[in-house]
């Protein structure tokens, strides 16, 4: 390809190039035989301008004067034929040439066009062949990727039921056994059992005995955790109550009523707090209907940190993990 496309160039350059220097070698010659034509012409008329005068000065008005200016013209427009027939050869010539030229760089496109063709049908021919190579790879690809993975299923349900058939014949063996003590148990219990009677009579009194106690100890804990629990709970409920309220008289001094704000307005305010009573969060979850009012409520909320806190871990945990405050000033 790069040879034809260099062979291209040159050829194309090179009619260009020639046609232009027959151009000019035209216009030469054209020029050159106009001159040469009218040197001539001038020529013959100096000349017979000269020997007219002459014959005239011998011979005024004789018969020999009239004939050599008359043969000196016919000599004149005999010139003048010659050199107008040689500009129309020189000019039938020239344009032959051309024409001659223009078809060779007609047919030198025509051959470079059916080059390039030919050159991009192989070229489409290649990459398609590349294109079904590369469809058949993968295609071939493919094909071992799933024979793998069928083989790779295979052997895991071969395993798979091997497991299953081992674990089977397992419990299987282990169900024998459990049969085989349990009977062995149960002969053994039969021949104590006409020997123990009184004995096992006692053992069962003395069973149903520990029993009992242990269902009275367990009532008791119970009894026992329930009202450790009540008592917790009153504990959490009573710190609830006055840590609440310290919270909210504190939250209260530190709120600035903003203006034109209604009274008898409340709001639900969510509290985390972290240790110390650092105020982690203050957010509004119920609002009042007046935003003004909410934002104060959470601004006096922070302006108040650090808010009241247990000491006792159980009691501050509800306060660690978020309490809702109700925020009502003017009650």
């Amino acid at each position: 390809m790069m040879r034809l496309g260099r062979s291209g160039s040159d050829d194309e350059a090179r009619p260009a190039h020639t046609g232009g220097f027959l151009r000019g070698g035209g216009a030469g010659r054209d020029i050159g035989l106009s001159v040469a034509a009218h040197a001539l012409l001038f020529g013959l008329f100096a000349l017979s301008f000269t020997f007219g005068s002459v014959t005239d000065q011998a011979r005024p008005g004789t018969e020999q004067a009239v004939q050599a200016v008359a043969v000196d013209e016919a000599e004149v427009e005999a010139a003048i034929e010659a050199l107008e027939d040689q500009q129309q050869a020189a000019q039938r010539e020239r344009q032959e040439e051309l024409e001659r030229l223009e078809a060779e760089r007609e047919a030198e496109a025509e051959r470079l066009a059916a080059e390039r063709e030919a050159a991009q049908a192989a070229e489409e021919a290649r990459r398609q062949a590349e294109a079904e190579a590369q469809r058949q790879r993968e295609a071939a690809e493919q094909a071992r990727r799933e024979a793998e993975a069928a083989e790779q299923a295979r052997r895991e349900a071969e395993a798979q039921a091997q497991r299953e058939a081992e674990e089977q014949a397992r419990r299987e063996a282990e169900e024998q056994a459990r049969r085989e003590a349990e009977e062995e148990a149960r002969r053994e219990a039969e021949e104590q059992a006409r020997r123990e009677a009184e004995e096992q009579a006692q053992r069962e009194a003395e069973e149903q005995a520990r029993r009992e106690a242990e269902e009275r100890a367990r009532r008791e804990a119970e009894a026992q955790a329930r009202a450790e629990a009540e008592a917790q709970a009153r504990r959490v409920a009573e710190a609830r109550g006055t840590f609440d309220a310290a919270i909210r008289q504190k939250v209260e001094r530190a709120w600035n009523r903003p203006a034109g704000i209604p009274e008898g307005l409340s709001c639900v305010v969510a509290v985390r707090l972290g240790p110390g009573g650092t105020v982690l969060s203050a957010q509004v979850v119920r609002s009042s209907g007046n935003a003004a009012f909410d934002r104060s409520a959470e601004t006096a909320v922070r302006r108040a940190d650090p808010l009241p806190m247990p000491d006792e871990p159980a009691l501050a945990a509800p306060y660690r993990q978020g309490v809702e405050l109700i925020f009502a000033p003017d009650e």
